[in-house]
């Protein structure tokens, strides 16, 4: 069996977007150039939130959608790590003294929706809302409405955060913000901002968008140097409130991300759990570097100097997440033994470059005007009619071939397009959902 190259590209960037969370937070070239740190911080590191919301749109939003159990797993995955982080950062937000003053519950409240209990810990249920949304959105809608509705939140949150200096002077808009911000203390989070990087990542698979490097270096620097551009304009205007949302940043996202998909070869699960455990435990080694600093006297390099701070708390921050992740991985089962040992009988190994394969030199020896229809009649004849027609359907196959109404309807339910042409009897009973579906008799 041929082996899928995995997206290596993805996978080695995730080290690089956890460091430059660490840099928005520990300000490396502060004690050089303000301008520079706000460069660094403020407009390059922003690419590293989106990123992680894109790839995780890309593996997990599909207008392909079978069930609500891959979102479900993700959403309570999220949620659970969330939990423990909390659990971790805890005695931290007791000794800031988080947990004391007047309206304590709405505050409660606030910070674990919106918020995060520790500030950096808001990504987790922008995650877990944002996912939701793009796969709602993109389950119930399709790509293009899911892309509307989304970019409109988009927009919205971008007058909330790097535009919000035109809305305060706008009566309306002000009071509509200052509501939004009883609420959440940032436009920045799960509603407004994360759901349109999950339509993105999502938008990118389904529809298997391979650009050439050239088109994707061109386009990811066209786009960098415009929202450097509206990022200075913006700041030395006085005009953000905050600084996470540019118009710029979207397409600068989704032409980095095509770079990013380009590099394949073999996966580096590795690296996605290091990320992880690095994005969680910094503010710890923060913590742990001033509180070594102090003891050994070496707070002139360890604190002082903006770079020696960034660059001790990211070997503390890698060290830490390396080790801890090598020990997680020897004590969990490997995932395919599991599998197989739970399983008990034979399965089916299907190679899908194969299907592709198949699909091609078929569609080159067909006269010219000819289309392909795909017969997927009892499950593909085994083979899994979702798997499949999904997989066709992705290459641009337009006509399909079932059986009966209920297998065309599942089909529509999976999300594929064009003819589903139904080879058997249909009562006409069936007229209502003939039309429904939009299925040929």
């Amino acid at each position: 069996m041929i082996k899928n190259k995995s997206y290596t590209g993805i996978d080695l960037f995730r080290i690089i977007a956890a460091l430059m969370v660490v840099a928005i937070h520990t300000s490396p070239l502060l004690s050089y150039t303000e301008t520079g740190d706000f460069i660094l911080t403020r407009v390059i590191a922003r690419t590293a939130v989106p990123f992680f919301f894109m790839t995780s749109g890309f593996f997990l939003i599909t207008r392909y959608a079978k069930d609500n159990s891959k979102p479900a797993a993700f959403i309570k995955n999220t949620l659970f790590i969330y939990a423990i982080s909390i659990v971790i950062y805890m005695p931290i937000c007791i000794y800031k003294g988080d947990l004391r003053g007047d309206n304590l519950l709405p505050r409660i409240i606030k910070s674990l929706v919106f918020d995060g209990t520790m500030y950096h810990l808001w990504y987790m249920p922008a995650a877990a809302a944002g996912a939701a949304i793009a796969w709602f959105l993109v389950k119930r809608f399709g790509y293009a409405r899911a892309a509307t509705a989304t970019a409109v939140l988009y927009i919205i949150g971008l007058f909330g955060d790097s535009y919000y200096g035109i809305s305060e002077k706008i009566g309306v808009a002000k009071k509509f913000y200052d509501l939004v911000f009883q609420i959440s203390d940032y436009t920045r989070n799960g509603i407004f901002y994360a759901p349109i990087f999950f339509v993105m990542g999502g938008f990118i698979a389904d529809k298997r968008i391979r650009m050439s490097l050239k088109v994707s270096v061109t386009g990811f620097a066209a786009a960098f140097a415009l929202m450097l551009s509206e990022a200075l304009i913006l700041h030395r205007a006085g005009l953000q409130r905050h600084d996470s949302m540019y118009v710029f940043l979207v397409p600068c996202m989704y032409f980095l991300f095509c770079i990013l998909i380009g590099f394949r070869g073999k996966r580096i699960r590795f690296l996605r759990n290091v990320s992880l455990v690095i994005y969680i435990i910094y503010p710890m080694m923060i913590i742990a570097v001033r509180l070594f600093a102090r003891l050994t006297g070496m707070q002139r390099i360890l604190v002082e100097n903006s770079i020696g701070h960034f660059t001790a708390v990211c070997i503390a921050s890698a060290a830490f997440s390396f080790i801890f992740t090598v020990i997680t991985d020897k004590l969990r089962p490997r995932r395919a033994d599991k599998k197989r040992a739970l399983t008990g009988r034979a399965w089916i190994e299907i190679n899908a470059d194969n299907l592709r394969h198949n699909v091609r030199e078929l569609r080159r020896a067909m006269p010219a005007g000819t289309e392909l229809m795909a017969v997927v009649k009892t499950s593909a004849y085994g083979h899994g009619a979702f798997e499949i027609s999904t997989i066709l359907s992705r290459m641009g196959v337009r006509a399909f071939a079932v059986a009966t109404a209920d297998e065309g309807i599942s089909l529509r339910k999976y999300g594929v397009d064009g003819v589903i042409l139904i080879l058997g009897y249909t009562d006409v009973s069936r007229a209502a959902d003939m039309k429904k579906y939009d299925l040929t008799q």
